[in-house]
């Protein structure tokens, strides 16, 4: 599909296409689609349909033109070829979008919402997108904004209009308190989704680690429901780091499986026990796998040194073997992880570890995907700046100080604000923003 979008749009496509009805498009009725032909002079080109949007009911506010040919790559170029030999440009990234916004049609979280949408990788994120493409963001935090700038105007009006009454001064103090109190309260809500936003937008990092041969990527295989990993009884079969994701409830789980060897034999594992050594360290969260059908041996116990400290989940797997492991030592060494018996073989346990892990990610709350989730750090840095000025207009309410300063707090808090809707945005943020979209969007 080629999309045209600006004030020479139906010119070009008058230039380009010829309906099979003979209309030309810019005779057509906004919101039709037409059959034709996209013809260079004489020659056809391609069979397409036409779609004409006029302005302002658009997704730029501007004359949009679609078409949709055939798909095929020559197909495709020479329209696009056409379409700038007789005036257009190609876009830029996310061009259509940034028009969206500077015409007025979304504000800026709706257009980083349509980012989102593009890179989710589930669909309780797409969930979440599409509610603050929906506007459900916006329209709390412009409620936020009115509140505050109920208070910039009250004090305005107090600097202004002074009064003498003590009781009087009391009363507005308290109001002001109050406001202040409420837009902080509605800010602190918001922030306390931005974990669980950050983790359905960009997912866990788990590490699965353990000795050669205890099932690392039997329980990758499983967990990602396909043969990722190649297993073998050879020990040492996996040299090297395998990165996939897996859809768990709604998160994304990068799982990460490391290679089991402790001593290489060449410089080959050397590099693997570097790059596994460095999963570790960074995971969020690490599966230490044992074989619960073997006694605990020497490489067992080095690993512990290894994964102590870390966010862990113990796997005793092998459970539909006969038990030889001393669970004992390994409650003692890690006396606060959880353990999971699973046979990777059979696939048993794998949906109780599954919904054990899940817990872990959310804390034991509940999170409801249907409402509004802060998962954007930009939005999540800038309500905690807001909120920063908030809390410090009321420090200086409550000393008594200059009006003046208590008003200049308030102004702060709603100027960030107003960087997250992009009420007030500087060119070089809107650059950053739209640099991370694709062509066509």
């Amino acid at each position: 599909m080629i999309r045209l979008s600006g004030n020479d749009a139906l010119a070009i496509a008058d230039k380009m296409f010829v309906a099979r009805d003979k209309q030309e498009p810019s005779q057509m009725k906004s919101f039709t689609v037409h059959y034709g032909d996209v013809i260079r002079g004489e020659e056809t080109i391609d069979e397409a349909l036409l779609t004409l949007m006029r302005a302002p009911k658009s997704y730029t506010r501007e004359d949009v033109v679609e078409i949709s040919a055939h798909g095929g790559v020559a197909s495709v170029r020479a329209i696009l070829k056409l379409a700038v030999d007789l005036g257009a440009r190609p876009a830029e990234p996310g061009e259509f979008t940034k028009r969206a916004f500077l015409n007025g049609r979304i504000d800026l979280t709706q257009a980083e919402a349509v980012l989102d949408m593009i890179h989710s990788k589930t669909e309780a994120f797409l969930r979440v997108s599409a509610n603050q493409l929906k506007g459900e963001l916006s329209t709390e935090l412009e409620k936020i904004r009115e509140q505050l700038m109920s208070v910039y105007v009250a004090i305005e009006a107090i600097i202004n209009f002074p009064e003498d009454d003590v009781d009087t001064e009391k009363k507005w103090a308290l109001s002001l308190c109050e406001r202040m109190q409420e837009a902080q309260k509605a800010i602190q809500q918001l922030l306390a989704s931005a974990d669980h936003g950050r983790i359905l937008k960009d997912g866990i990092k788990v590490v699965i680690c353990g000795r050669p041969n205890v099932g690392k990527s039997s329980l990758l295989n499983v967990l990602l429901k396909q043969p990722r990993a190649i297993v073998s009884p050879i020990a040492g079969t996996t040299r090297d780091t395998i990165e996939e994701t897996a859809q768990i409830e709604g998160i994304p789980f990068q799982l990460i499986d490391t290679a089991g060897v402790l001593e290489p034999r060449d410089l080959i594992e050397e590099e693997a026990i570097r790059r596994s050594q460095m999963s570790i360290r960074g995971a969020d969260l690490v599966l230490f796998i044992l074989d619960a059908g073997a006694a605990l041996n020497a490489e067992d116990e080095k690993l512990f040194d290894l994964v102590r400290g870390q966010n862990l989940f113990i796997i005793l797997n092998k459970c539909d073997l006969r038990s030889k492991i001393d669970e004992g030592k390994v409650k003692a060494a890690f006396p606060d992880a959880p353990i999971v018996r699973v046979s990777a073989l059979n696939k048993e346990g794998i949906g109780e570890l599954e919904k054990r892990i899940v817990a872990q990610v959310w804390h034991g709350k509940v999170v409801d995907t249907h409402g509004i989730l802060i998962s954007n750090a930009r939005h999540a840095r800038a309500l905690q700046d807001a909120l920063a000025a908030v809390a410090q207009a009321q420090d200086t309410l409550k000393k008594k100080l200059s009006l003046e300063f208590v008003s200049e707090e308030i102004k702060r808090a709603v100027s960030f604000l107003d960087t997250i809707t992009g009420r007030h945005v500087d060119n070089d943020l809107l650059e950053q923003i739209f640099a991370r979209f694709c062509i066509g969007k």
